[in-house]
């Protein structure tokens, strides 16, 4: 090992810190500390070596999105138009469209829901302006190919596409963005869709047994020059819609935070019995518990009201049980969130890190840049301290996350919980 005791002309500074090595330590990132919704459950952005500044960067989409609100609007409205004429015209064919529903806080992504899914996808989502019909006979797709559709084409409106990246392929070419997130639909029902739209489809409801038709489409009478997707989403009826949004609140922000955004959970093979390990075990019970005893419950309760019109119920309740497993679960991960951090921290403030911290440093793109190849103590001091930061920053967020977490699970529990 070259190390000295003295500071080079040229050293490491923070953005050298953003490094990746072989070493034991596990992804941590080198960013300032991101500020989480107070409403929401917020996510990550995904670290680049020319983000400066995580917040600055947020503040910037934001204000960019805000600034778009009104235009969103006077789509969205139009769009809402649109959804109401079109469903009265086909209603012989079942096709529902509830305005009260499809208000324009429904309708425009909010902007707190508009950062949080950037944070977590690292990308601007395209859902920012959207609306929901009722279609009893989902399943009959020849109703959207030879009615929906053009009814909307007849409005001005056209199917969106998205790029298809092929394999092998150095043209990109296009498909509808498209998708019958549905089972059980008959060869015969999918043949009524072009093939372009039955190549897009995916022909599969959700874990959960949620299941819709959902497409994009682009308003040609806009004016701007770069058009803003809309998308559609048509369910079996407004049970189904309900059942989405109490299955969204009550269980998919949880299972989605935990999964999504905490830290630990980005990593990868942990290895048994350690706080990660068992973290990672813990947030897959929780999931499968919610998943069974309210999700799936609640869309089957949506489907035999919105397609059957049956009166005969499934419970969604959790037992006390129940309740007291999740509750325990989640405090588990809380105990083994401190347990894992503090422990990393101890190893990374160790001696016996000072090999793990050379390697990091010989990985970072401007140690290769460096003439000088000597590893000074001055570069393992900043290293050290930029490792530190960092998993403090991390369990600082964890520990947020997982707060946040236990809260809603309260909720919840007091709504789902059996009640003796």
């Amino acid at each position: 090992m070259n190390i000295k005791p003295l500071t080079p002309k040229f050293c490491l500074n923070k953005d050298n810190s953003k490094v990746s090595g072989n070493g034991p330590l596990i992804r941590y990132n080198f960013s300032k500390p991101q500020e989480f919704d107070t409403v929401s459950f917020s996510g990550k952005i995904p670290k680049k070596d020319t983000l400066t500044s995580v917040s600055r960067l947020c503040d910037a989409v934001k204000l960019g999105y805000e600034s778009r609100i009104p235009a969103y609007k006077i789509l969205a409205a139009r769009l809402m138009d649109a959804l109401e004429v079109t469903a009265r015209e086909l209603q012989d064919f079942g096709l529902i469209f509830d305005r009260e529903y499809c208000s324009e806080e429904h309708m425009v992504k909010g902007v707190d829901s508009f950062i949080s899914k950037f944070k977590r996808s690292g990308s601007a989502p395209s859902d920012r302006v959207r609306g929901t019909l009722f279609l009893e006979n989902l399943h009959d797709l020849s109703i959207f190919t030879d009615h929906i559709l053009p009814a909307f084409e007849r409005r001005g409106y056209q199917i969106a596409m998205v790029p298809d990246k092929r394999q092998g392929r150095k043209v990109i070419s296009y498909k509808p963005d498209f998708d019958v997130r549905l089972s059980n639909v008959s060869e015969e029902s999918k043949k009524a869709l072009p093939e372009a739209f039955r190549s897009a489809a995916s022909f599969s409801e959700q874990a959960s047994g949620y299941g819709d038709i959902q497409f994009k489409l682009i308003d040609t009478m806009s004016l701007a020059k770069e058009k803003t997707p809309l998308e559609v989403i048509i369910v079996a009826g407004k049970n189904t819609a309900n059942a989405k949004k109490d299955e969204s609140y009550y269980v998919y922000d949880i299972v989605r935070a935990l999964k999504k955004v905490l830290h630990l959970s980005s990593i990868e093979n942990p290895q048994i019995n350690t706080p990660v390990h068992r973290i990672q075990n813990n947030i897959n019970i929780i999931e499968q518990q919610l998943n069974d005893y309210i999700s799936k419950p609640l869309y089957e309760n949506a489907k035999r009201l919105d397609l059957y019109h049956e009166d005969l119920l499934l419970p969604v309740e959790l037992s006390q049980r129940n309740c007291e497993t999740l509750r325990g679960l989640a405090e588990g991960i809380r105990q083994r969130i401190k347990w894992h951090y503090n422990a990393k921290l101890k190893e990374v403030g160790s001696d016996e890190y000072v090999q793990t911290i050379e390697k990091l440093i010989r990985n970072s793109a401007r140690f290769k840049e460096r003439t000088d190849k000597t590893i000074y103590i001055q570069d393992i001091k900043e290293m050290r301290s930029a490792l530190i930061k960092d998993l403090k920053q991390d369990k600082r967020e964890d520990i947020e996350l997982i707060d946040k977490v236990i809260a809603r699970l309260k909720e919840t529990i007091m709504k789902y919980g059996k009640k003796d």
